[in-house]
C-alpha cells in the first residue's frame, strides 16, 4: 500500500524502493536553462508579429503564428526541465552566451523560410543574424513587397538583441548565483559589468525597465510627428536597439520630415549612451551622467566627425550635402544605428573616409551600440601616452585613466589585447571579403560595417546597406563577423576553443573506450 503526502508543495508517494516525485527532476545545466529561455523569448516575438500580420490583413498570418507557437513550446520545455546550476564557472558562461546567440539566430531564421520569404537558408540566417546583432544589412531585395508581419519580425528581432536576449534571461531566471553577473558581463557591451543594486536579477530588471520606458517614449514621439502606429513600432524597436532596420527601402528618408529626422538623431544619441547612467539620472542621481567623461569625449567624436563631413562632403568633385543630413548620417554611424536619409554615396572620397573611420568606433560602453566603444579608445589612449612616457622615465609609475577613474594593468592589458584582437578581425576580414570578389573600398567598409554592427557601407553597398552586391562566401565571413562584433570577442572565441580541443578529445576517449 503506498501512502500520498504533500510536502513544500510537491507531491510524493512511498512504496516499494522508497521515495518517488510526481513531478520530474530538473537537470542542473545553465546553458541548456539559457537556451531554453533564450528560444521562448524568440517565438513569443515571432507569436506577435503574426498577430501584427493579422491586424494588417497579411499574406504570413498562419506560418508565423505556428511558427512562434512551435518555437515558444520548444523553449519553454527545455526551458522547464533544466534549472540553473549553484556554481557556475566562467567557461561556460561565454559558451553559454555563445551558443545561446547561435540558437536565437537559427530560431530567428525560420520565419524567412516558412514564409518563403528566402529559398535559401544562408540568406536567411544572414538575415536573421544582421538582425539580432542590431547590424541592420540585409539581403531583401525589395523591402516593401515583404507582408508587415514578417517586417515587424525583422524590428522585433533588432530590439530583442539591441538590450541583449541574455540580460532578459537573467532578469527573470529564479536564481543565478554568482554566475549572474558573468553572465551580464559577458553579453553587454563595454569592458566591464556593473551593478545597480547589489543582486543581479534587480540590476537586469532595471536595465529592461529603461530600454522598455525608453521604447515607448520614442514611439509616441514618433506617432505624434506623423507616422502610424506600425511605422512608430517598427522604427522605435529599431531605434533604441540602434539596428537601423526600416519597413521601407529608403530608410528614415522615406518619411522626407525634419521633425522625424530631428527626433530620430537626439534618440540615436541617447540609444549611444549608457543606459545604467541613465537609469541613475532618473533615480535622482545624475551626477555620474553629467560628470561622465565618456559621454563628454562621445559627443565631441560626434561632433568633429559632423563638421568634418559637413565640410568635406562637397570637397574633390562630391555633392554637397547639408547639416542636418550630415549630423543625422554621422550619429547613425558612430551609434551604429544605419539608418540614412542622403546618397552620402555622392559625397567626395574625404567625406566617405571620414564615414568608414567612424564606422568601427561605437558610442559609449554600457549602450546598445555596437563597435569598440568609445571608453576603449581612451583607455588605449591613455596607455599609449603611458608607455611613451616610459621611454622617457623609465621608472616611471603613472596608472592608466579613463576620465577620473583608474584602470587596473590587468584590465588595461584586456583592453589593448581586444584592440589588437579587434584590427586583425577587421583586416582579415576585409582580405577575406576581397578574396570573393568585390573592389578594396566594398571589401573594407563590409568588414567595418559587419564587424562594427552598423549596417550600411561604401562601394557596392552604398547607402542602401544591401548586402546582395557581396558574394556568398563574403556574406559568410561577414556573418561571423556580426556575431563577433556583437559579442566583444572574447565569448566567441572561447566557446570556439572547447568545440575545437574538447570535442575532438571527448570523442577519442570514446573511439578508445569502444575498441577496449
Amino acid at each position: 500500500m503506498s501512502s500520498v503526502v504533500r510536502s513544500q508543495g510537491r507531491v510524493s508517494w512511498f512504496g516499494g524502493r522508497g521515495e518517488r516525485l510526481l513531478a520530474p527532476r530538473r537537470r542542473p545545466t545553465l546553458l541548456f536553462n539559457v537556451v531554453g529561455l533564450t528560444l521562448a523569448v524568440v517565438g513569443v516575438g515571432i507569436f506577435v508579429a503574426g498577430v501584427v500580420d493579422v491586424i494588417g490583413d497579411g499574406p504570413d498570418v498562419w506560418p508565423l503564428l505556428a511558427t512562434g507557437l512551435v518555437v515558444w513550446v520548444v523553449g519553454s520545455v527545455l526551458w522547464r526541465s533544466t534549472i540553473v546550476p549553484k556554481q557556475i564557472r566562467s567557461l561556460d558562461v561565454f559558451v553559454t552566451v555563445t551558443v545561446a546567440w547561435v540558437a536565437m539566430a537559427l530560431a530567428g531564421a525560420i520565419p524567412y523560410l516558412v514564409t518563403g520569404h528566402f529559398e535559401r537558408f544562408d540568406d536567411a540566417i544572414f538575415e536573421s543574424i544582421s538582425g539580432f546583432t542590431t547590424t541592420g544589412a540585409t539581403v531583401t531585395g525589395d523591402i516593401e513587397a515583404t507582408g508587415r508581419g514578417l517586417l515587424f519580425w525583422r524590428s522585433t528581432s533588432q530590439w530583442i538583441g539591441g538590450m541583449g536576449v541574455i540580460v532578459l534571461v537573467v532578469a527573470v531566471l529564479p536564481t543565478v548565483g554568482s554566475g549572474g553577473m558573468s553572465l551580464l558581463a559577458a553579453e553587454a557591451p563595454g569592458p566591464t559589468g556593473e551593478r545597480l543594486t547589489p543582486r543581479v536579477r534587480e540590476t537586469a530588471r532595471r536595465l529592461w525597465a529603461v530600454y522598455v520606458g525608453f521604447t515607448i517614449v520614442l514611439a509616441a514621439a514618433y506617432a505624434a510627428a506623423g507616422m502610424d502606429l506600425y511605422d512608430a513600432m517598427s522604427h522605435s524597436f529599431t531605434t533604441v536597439s540602434t539596428g537601423g532596420f526600416s519597413p521601407y527601402q529608403s530608410s528614415i528618408g522615406h518619411f522626407d520630415s525634419a521633425v522625424i529626422e530631428w527626433i530620430c538623431v537626439v534618440a540615436m544619441l541617447l540609444a549611444g549612451g549608457s543606459f545604467t547612467l541613465y537609469y541613475r539620472a532618473l533615480r535622482r542621481d545624475p551626477k555620474p551622467l553629467l560628470q561622465s567623461t565618456e559621454l563628454r569625449v562621445y559627443l565631441v567624436i560626434v561632433a568633429l566627425i559632423t563638421l568634418w563631413a559637413f565640410v568635406a562632403s562637397g570637397a574633390d568633385g562630391g555633392q554637397a550635402a547639408g547639416f542636418r543630413d550630415s549630423l543625422f548620417t554621422t550619429v547613425a554611424t558612430i551609434t551604429t544605428t544605419g539608418y540614412v536619409t542622403t546618397e552620402y554615396g555622392m559625397w567626395s572620397q574625404t567625406a566617405q573616409l571620414v564615414l568608414l573611420i567612424a564606422m568601427p568606433i561605437g558610442a559609449m560602453a554600457g549602450s546598445t551600440a555596437g563597435g569598440v566603444k568609445v571608453i576603449r579608445m581612451m583607455a588605449v589612449a591613455s596607455f599609449a601616452h603611458r608607455e611613451a612616457l616610459r621611454h622617457l622615465h623609465p621608472k616611471l609609475v603613472r596608472p592608466v585613466r579613463v576620465g577620473n577613474g583608474l584602470l587596473t594593468d590587468d584590465v588595461a592589458r584586456r583592453v589593448v589585447g581586444f584592440m589588437l584582437l579587434a584590427l586583425a578581425i577587421f583586416g582579415g576580414g576585409a582580405v577575406l571579403i576581397s578574396m570573393t570578389g568585390p573592389d578594396m573600398i566594398t571589401s573594407f567598409s563590409s568588414s567595418a560595417t559587419a564587424f562594427g554592427n552598423v549596417g550600411p557601407g561604401l562601394g557596392e553597398l552604398d547607402h542602401a546597406n544591401d548586402f546582395l552586391s557581396i558574394p556568398r562566401l563574403g556574406r559568410v565571413v561577414a556573418m561571423g563577423q556580426m556575431l563577433l562584433g556583437r559579442l566583444e570577442i572574447y565569448p566567441v572565441i572561447l566557446a570556439l576553443s572547447v568545440v575545437t580541443l574538447r570535442v575532438p578529445r571527448a570523442l577519442r576517449r570514446a573511439g578508445t573506450s569502444r575498441a577496449t
